[in-house]
């Protein structure tokens, strides 16, 4: 059994070197807790892609529903499946938790001193996608050599309708995330912190690479986005997110007002506001750097004037 330690401690260091090469091959992280309604239909959604990955290591994160058992079922019969069982903290740590899990499977990755790979995918375990996924990704990255992070465009079953969730074009979803290893060895280990996933794509732009959403890639996201924890404490830790990450407060001001079109509209407004300003006054320290927030700060202001980033 992994020590929750190690996996905190693993998640602040820098250097990250997994073993590259330009062959177009992918392996994947999944971390994972209590999901038994949906990881049976995500790996099913693996077994049957053109592509299959060299080695998908999924991350048991306590789990106490069985789904832990769905694992381990397919993994005796495929050997490319790993499931590795991590300590259980206890409770379920949305945003830091997932960043130092990833980061977990990363060290072990390293240690397990692969074959060279091109990729590597982060996949939620409540996913659900065509079986060309991940070859269409992929041949996204063959022609922009600059790409650096992509996913496909979740969307939720809503009243028998496909209602998708809401992304600007330079944000891939955080639930099915295709990156370039070669890239991913610059910008380091995931930032153990909530946001990490608006981390890594400042970390990635402010380096010259590109990031992207791909709307042409549907994907099935079986829990809607936020809600793992309630409805309330999802938008609130929406603006908390944004503070942590550096939104500028003019920019985020305007993106909760804009964000009240949406269901519970005037609510979401005031717990997006009130997660940002109370993180703001509490003096949280960020999980960005100086210059990332900077950064992130000039993209903002170029949004703001409708200006391409």
């Amino acid at each position: 059994m992994c020590s929750v330690f190690f996996i905190i401690c693993y998640g602040y260091m820098e250097k990250l070197n997994i073993n590259e090469q330009g062959n177009g091959r992918y392996i994947i992280i999944t971390p994972m807790r209590n999901e038994i309604r949906t990881v049976e239909t995500t790996i099913k959604s693996l077994l049957v892609q053109t592509v299959l990955p060299v080695k998908w290591v999924i991350l048991d994160d306590g789990s106490s529903d069985g789904s832990e058992a769905i694992v381990e079922k397919y993994a005796k019969e495929y050997p490319w499946i790993h499931l590795v069982k991590i300590k259980d903290r206890g409770y379920d740590f949305v945003g830091q938790g997932v960043a130092d899990i990833l980061n977990h499977g990363l060290r072990l990755l390293m240690e397990m001193e692969e074959e060279p790979v091109e990729y590597l995918v982060k996949l939620d375990a409540d996913m659900g996608f065509k079986e060309d996924y991940f070859e269409s990704l992929i041949k996204k990255f063959e022609s922009e050599p600059r790409l650096g992070i992509a996913s496909g465009y979740p969307y939720v079953i809503k009243e028998n309708k496909q209602v998708f969730e809401r992304h600007s074009a330079f944000f891939p979803s955080g639930t099915a995330r295709l990156y370039r290893v070669r890239y991913l060895n610059e910008i380091g280990y995931f930032k153990s912190s909530v946001g990490w996933d608006t981390v890594d794509i400042l970390r990635m732009r402010m380096r010259g690479h590109l990031t992207q959403i791909c709307d042409d890639l549907p994907i099935h996201h079986m829990r809607r986005m936020g809600t793992r924890q309630g409805y309330i404490n999802g938008m609130i830790r929406d603006g908390r997110n944004n503070y942590l990450t550096g939104y500028i407060p003019l920019f985020f001001v305007l993106r909760a007002i804009f964000n009240g079109r949406y269901y519970p509209y005037v609510l979401r407004t005031v717990c997006m506001l009130y997660g940002y300003f109370s993180s703001y006054f509490k003096g949280l320290p960020r999980a960005v750097t100086d210059d990332e927030y900077l950064f992130h700060s000039s993209l903002q202001k170029k949004r703001l004037l409708f200006k391409d980033i």
